[in-house]
């Protein structure tokens, strides 16, 4: 099922993908517990033993007096390393899931965003995004349950245990943690800042590269790499001064923490001598508090750490979620029904619309086509034409208006349901990086292969297709790129035969054609058209001489409505450009 909301706000976006994980995430904080027990425990059984081994008669059993303790500490040793076994298992059964589940989510919710998002983003970016904030998410959790968490009852049960040695140094550690602590919150605020800008100049980088590979193909026909490679220097060096900008950052902050850490061992180590000397602490204690302070150093500079290396998570979680959580632009209408098409009908009533706030291409736009008819659409670049299909097609949302097919608003309609009764060809088909019977399989899911090799066969692709190396098992390259333009354009046809859907749109579906092929394809497309609605995008006027209807755009408004032969009679605007065009094609617009 779709995703229709995310959270916006990273830390009930976690908890949103966290809750089928709760018994996981219960069982990793018991061992973290578990842990920061230890951390005090084991220490105490030394000093245990070293406090007996000071007062044990030379004569004793030493095996008898420290057999208690020496045990207690080798079965806590054991069992330390059992339950870290069961974390790791646990780990095992929340990551790699919590990364999928967030990956297909966001995918999903990625997707439904309109089409004017992806002209706005890089794919490329995107799909870095998606990625990164998936990774991300597994360190912010792993962050909270293993360390915020364990360390930090780590620390208290620390600071008790010096406690229970001499107050005084209780109250030391005590102090220094807190300033520690508070000192590293601090100074995680400038990481923050740094790593989200550091993500968002990599987003950008890896944008330009995605660019640049894709049109490769122009990049050496115009021979512009050295452009290029300038082009993406120029982002890179960007990214370059962030990044050392964050490690900068980062490299102050660690010469702070250490020389903290340093002070806070030589304060302790002269107290020890001191209390020792004073006859205030034992050997076993001098034990004991020197190894919980390494222990608890150590906690403390992880979760210090942990921090700077928290707030950068946060701050790649929080540019992410807002390239991939923002609304959707086009949604479903609530309670929005499957639309059922029967003739397929299409109806503008008093449509307008615009690409810019206030300015209308579709101002009180009206015309009605009825079902099964088949209607060209023509007019110069910019006139209109695509954007009558987009918005048939719900790519855009009307401002003000309706759109029905048979009767039904398509902005009511679920979209999933309006695109399953609509074929699109476009004039330049983009393929899956896929083999070919995976692609024709596109326009339904279910068909079998004779179906496939039947539709490959009715868009006269069969023939080239059984020549290739592997048939319909070949791959055909990064949006189609192995195969010629006609043969993507075949492969498109055959998956909209496929589909048979009752309304079809052709926008230049032969453009890429041969003339004899073009003419193959033709008497094709003439039965795929039978008992369908079609609207035909065409700039070869000769394409559409056999039309029901032509329909001609000027500046978002329909100026001609006829046949052929009635719009050549009129001698209006189709009937010069029928006389002006060579080669088939429409004139240079003046």
């Amino acid at each position: 099922m779709a995703i229709d909301n995310l959270p916006k706000k990273t830390f009930p976006f976690i908890l949103y993908f966290l809750k089928p994980y709760f018994l996981e995430c219960l069982g990793m904080m018991i061992i973290g517990v578990l842990w920061s027990i230890d951390l005090s425990l084991r220490p105490y059984l030394i000093k245990i033993m070293l406090d007996k081994l000071e007062m044990v008669s030379p004569h004793a059993d030493l095996f008898t007096e420290l057999m208690v303790p020496a045990l207690t500490y080798i079965a806590l040793g054991f069992g330390i390393n059992f339950v870290y076994r069961i974390y790791d298992y646990l780990s095992l059964r929340l990551m790699p899931s919590l990364y999928n589940d967030i990956v297909i989510k966001a995918l999903d919710y990625t997707e439904q965003h309109s089409h004017s998002y992806f002209q706005n983003h890089f794919g490329g970016s995107i799909v870095n995004k998606i990625s990164e904030m998936a990774r991300a998410v597994q360190d912010i959790v792993e962050t909270i349950i293993h360390r915020f968490a364990s360390h930090s009852l780590a620390l208290l049960i620390a600071c008790f245990a010096m406690a229970s040695v001499n107050l005084i140094l209780a109250l030391i550690f005590f102090t220094w943690v807190i300033a520690f602590l508070v000192s590293s919150y601090f100074f995680s605020k400038e990481p923050y800042l740094l790593s989200e800008q550091l993500s968002k100049t990599q987003t950008k980088l890896i944008g330009k590269i995605m660019d640049s590979v894709t049109n490769i193909l122009t990049v050496r026909l115009f021979a512009r790499q050295k452009f290029e490679i300038n082009y993406v220097k120029a982002q890179a060096r960007e990214r370059e001064e962030k990044a050392q900008a964050l490690r900068w950052s980062n490299l102050k902050r660690q010469a702070a923490m250490e020389t903290a850490s340093n002070i806070l061992m030589g304060v302790l180590i002269c107290y020890l001598i001191y209390a020792r000397q004073q006859g205030l602490i034992t050997i076993g204690d001098f034990a004991l508090v020197l190894m919980v302070s390494i222990s608890a150093i150590d906690a403390v500079w992880n979760l210090s750490r942990d921090f700077l290396e928290f707030s950068e998570q946060l701050g790649q979680c929080s540019q992410t979620l807002t390239l991939i959580a923002i609304p959707h632009e086009i949604k479903d209408a609530e309670n929005a029904l499957a639309i059922k098409v029967s003739r397929g009908s299409i109806e503008f009533k008093s449509v307008y619309f615009g690409f810019v706030e206030n300015k209308f291409l579709f101002n009180n736009l009206s015309v009605s086509i009825p079902g099964r008819q088949k209607v060209g659409l023509v007019g110069y670049s910019g006139s209109g034409k695509t954007t009558f299909v987009n918005l048939l097609i719900r790519l855009f949302d009307i401002q003000t208006g309706q759109i029905l097919i048979d009767g039904q608003e398509v902005s009511k309609v679920t979209q999933e349901s309006l695109h399953e009764n609509i074929s699109f060809i476009p004039q330049d088909p983009l393929l899956f990086h896929r083999n070919i019977a995976e692609n024709i399989l596109y326009g339904n899911l279910h068909a079998t292969e004779k179906e496939i090799i039947e539709a490959a066969i009715k868009a006269n692709a069969h023939n080239f297709i059984k020549d290739l190396p592997d048939g319909y098992n070949t791959l055909v390259g990064e949006r189609g790129i192995k195969l010629s333009g006609g043969q993507r354009q075949r492969i498109a046809i055959a998956r909209a035969i496929l589909k048979d859907a009752k309304i079809l749109i052709l926008d230049e579906a032969t453009s890429a054609l041969d003339s004899v092929t073009e003419h193959i394809i033709q008497e094709s497309l003439k039965k795929l058209m039978k008992n369908k609605t079609v609207l035909v995008i065409a700039h070869r006027l000769s394409t559409l001489q056999d039309m029901d209807r032509i329909l001609v755009f000027e500046k978002g408004q329909i100026i001609e409505d006829g046949s052929h032969q009635s719009l050549i009679d009129k001698k209006g605007v189709y009937a010069y450009l029928w006389e002006r065009q060579r080669g088939g094609f429409l004139p240079a617009l003046h």
